[in-house]
């Protein structure tokens, strides 16, 4: 290898290794899924749908959609899969990652999108 084919390789090394590491999603685990929903209420879209979600410290859930419509389930942290998982009649359990973005925003992993959410404190719906 001559040597200016070997500077070219040495300039293009230290450009890749000087570009800023891209930012990934960070996995929320049980304890952490745990201490933030316990007693709180959160506010989100899930595929373009508003909805807030209440978790009661006992297991239940409450969820109410944008236009009004309620449905009553359980929720609970898996220790051993760090998933978020939720029971309802129509669907038995089903576990959800939670992440936190780069941005620092929290989110429901669903599919190949991520459906955004902001907690609110205690019972905040009806």
């Amino acid at each position: 290898m001559n040597r200016r084919s070997l500077s070219g390789l040495l300039v293009a090394a230290l450009l890749v290794a000087a570009l800023p590491a891209r930012a990934a999603n960070v996995p929320l685990r049980a304890p952490e899924i745990e201490a933030l929903l316990t007693g709180n209420t959160i506010s989100g879209t899930w595929s373009g749908t508003p909805y807030r979600q209440y978790f009661a410290p006992d297991g239940t859930t409450v969820h109410v959609a944008g236009d009004g419509r309620r449905d009553e389930g359980r929720w609970r942290a898996n220790p051993d899969t760090n998933d978020f998982e939720s029971w309802w009649r129509g669907t038995g359990w089903l576990p959800f990652a939670l992440v936190r973005t780069p941005a620092g925003e929290l989110a429901w992993v669903n599919g190949d999108r991520l459906e955004p959410f902001e907690v609110l404190p205690g019972r905040q719906i009806d």
